[in-house]
């Protein structure tokens, strides 16, 4: 009986310990640098070091502080969010109050450790830069703090770079971040404000950095670095945003470090250029409608080239051909050209083909080999811009759901109503599925794609009813779907972007709705207002006027239509970056109706 009793106190200790009892008696230096280009990062002389790529964007309006303020909380913030009754802020200082934090420099990257004051614990505001006098302070600083933030200013000066991989190489078995606070000029190319690499030393792994908040090799997010500092003293929570740094073992780090950096810089030109070439196909086709009042079967065919580059982008996505940018260029737009050139030949229906190709296509990538999005233009996550790193974005999202409602309606054409509406079920449940947190994991989408599915249950069971009791039963079964997801996600301990808003919205309460839903309708409106995106909107509106009679007069290409526009202006309102997903569904919906030979002349 007295084991037993041990054993359960034994046991209730470990449930009920606090974080800090496994804490690391470890020191940690974050070196600051003004820039680090990816040359300097391959010149310095580290044993043992893991690569990254970080995105300093924080929130408008953008200031060198407001980078600080946001590593220091964890959370994106600007240097107006200071000093804000209903924003409940933690600081580093304050949480790291036993621990205590330390600075040396002249600058102001002592808000990265600052306290709710504005103060750190200990410090030294003026550096020289003479290595015997840096080993003496931050031993000096080490000593009555865990943390300390050394602000180091590299000039371009090679002597400075020598000092501080002599520097590193001396404090090599501490944990070291090394962060520059802007981006070099020799990569500050191709709109790239905001990417930089990040240095992370802890004496044991070597290799490439990563994380859950990113889930991509060579990546980790902003909010990281608050957390692994965080975590280290035992300081970690739920609500934090942040995830700990994760490191994948590779042969050569500084090889495969700059090939990441390669590889998504070319993805990104790709990215510009097929976007660019879709946007312009269809300000093409609203300039020939409003000049002619008809459809030219040459526009015709470069309209089909373009939604047919969102397959070929797929496909290609298997493969690492975007390595060296011409050979990939070349070979893109053969394949492309090849396809639509036999589709047309052979009068088969485009949009039935390249719908249902693409629906599959997209969901096996995406829950069996993500890669393959990744890789293709279309499922690019535009890390430079540092909206998401991972899942479905917003394009391919709406292509998603625009291409699984096409592909329903093709595929079931000449079937009864029972395999009609089992066909129905099982693609539009798949949509949930793959946009849910384990897969796609966008959220606007996963919502999106409840209420979709909520849509065709009613056009499927409930046309002919006005049955409002079934209705509700089903906006309350779309709720449950989400309430679910959100469930198994805290039973699992996957901590995603979602259910960590939840655990926010819990702390500091309804300021981080307001915050988030403001912040994301600023986004939106932008892009919206932005060209390219408002002039294609704009002519997009115009295409589907003059095609007005053409959807009326076909019941079933009228009830596709209605389906698609509601379904994108939901994906629109609910996604900052909707604009993307509104503007590539109605893509679809102008070739299905343009694909009607009768409209094509």
């Amino acid at each position: 009986m007295m084991k037993k009793i041990i054993k359960l106190i034994i046991l209730a200790l470990i449930i009920l310990r606090p974080n800090n009892i496994f804490a690391e008696n470890v020191n940690s230096i974050i070196v600051i640098v003004d820039e680090l280009s990816i040359k300097t990062v391959e010149e310095l002389s580290l044993d043992k070091c893991n690569l990254g790529f970080v995105n300093l964007k924080s929130r408008p309006p953008y200031s060198e502080e407001g980078l600080y303020l946001s590593i220091n909380t964890g959370k994106k913030l600007s240097l107006k969010d200071i000093g804000k009754k209903d924003i409940k802020i933690n600081y580093l200082g304050d949480i790291l109050k036993e621990e205590k934090v330390s600075y040396i420099g002249d600058g102001k990257a002592y808000f990265l450790v600052r306290n709710k004051e504005g103060n750190v614990n200990y410090s030294e505001d003026f550096i020289i830069y003479n290595y015997s006098w840096l080993i003496e302070k931050t031993d000096a600083l080490l000593n009555k703090s865990d943390v300390l933030v050394l602000e180091y200013e590299i000039e371009g000066d090679k002597n400075k770079v020598d000092i501080l991989n002599k520097y590193l190489n001396s404090y090599k078995d501490e944990q070291i971040i090394v962060l520059p606070k802007t981006v070099a000029m020799k990569d500050k190319y191709l709109l790239n404000r905001y990417l930089v690499p990040i240095i992370y030393i802890n004496g044991k792994n070597s290799g490439l950095l990563t994380s859950l908040s990113t889930k991509r090799e060579g990546f980790i997010a902003l909010e990281d670095i608050s957390y692994q500092i965080k975590k280290t003293y035992g300081h970690g929570k739920k609500i934090d945003i942040g995830k700990p740094f994760k490191f994948v073992e590779v042969e050569n780090p500084k090889k495969e470090f700059e090939n990441i950096y390669k590889k998504n810089m070319n993805l990104l030109i790709i990215a510009y250029l097929f976007h660019g070439f879709a946007y312009f196909s269809q300000v093409l086709l609203g300039i020939w409608i409003l000049k002619f009042n008809k459809l030219n079967k040459g526009i015709y065919n470069i309209y089909a080239f373009t939604l047919v580059n969102i397959f070929t982008s797929l496909i290609l996505g298997l493969f690492e051909f975007h390595k060296t940018f011409l050979p990939y260029l070349v070979i893109h737009i053969s394949i492309s050209y090849l396809i639509t050139r036999f589709i047309i030949e052979r009068q088969i229906d485009l949009t039935k083909i390249l719908s249902i190709l693409t629906y599959s296509i997209i969901v096996l990538g995406i829950c069996l080999y993500p890669n393959m999005i990744y890789n293709s233009y279309i499922g690019f996550n535009n890390l430079v811009y540092g909206a998401r790193y991972y899942g479905l974005n917003n394009g391919i999202m709406g292509i998603l759901l625009v291409s699984s409602i096409l592909s329903f309606f093709s595929i079931t054409e000449s079937v009864n109503i029972t395999i009609k509406r089992l066909i129905g079920l099982s693609i539009f449940i798949i949509n949930m599925l793959v946009l849910s947190t384990y897969f796609g994991a966008n959220t606007g989408g996963f919502i999106t794609s409840i209420i979709l599915f909520g849509i065709m249950v009613c056009v499927l069971f409930f046309s002919d009813k006005n049955n409002y009791r079934k209705l509700l039963l089903f906006f309350l079964i779309g709720i449950s779907i989400f309430a679910l997801n959100i469930m198994i996600d805290n039973i699992t301990g996957e901590n995603t972007h979602a259910l960590g808003f939840f655990y926010r919205l819990k702390e500091n309460g309804i300021y981080e709705l307001v915050s988030m839903a403001s912040f994301k309708a600023k986004e939106l409106f932008k892009l919206t207002i932005l060209p390219p995106f408002s002039i294609v909107l704009i002519f997009q509106i115009i295409i589907l006027k003059n095609m007005k009679k053409t959807i009326i007069n076909n019941e079933i290409l009228k009830k596709e239509a209605m389906i698609i526009i509601i379904t994108s202006l939901i994906g629109f309102i609910l996604n900052d970056t909707g604009i993307i997903t509104l503007i590539y569904m109605i893509n679809y919906l102008v070739l299905r109706i343009i694909s009607d030979t009768k409209t094509v002349e």
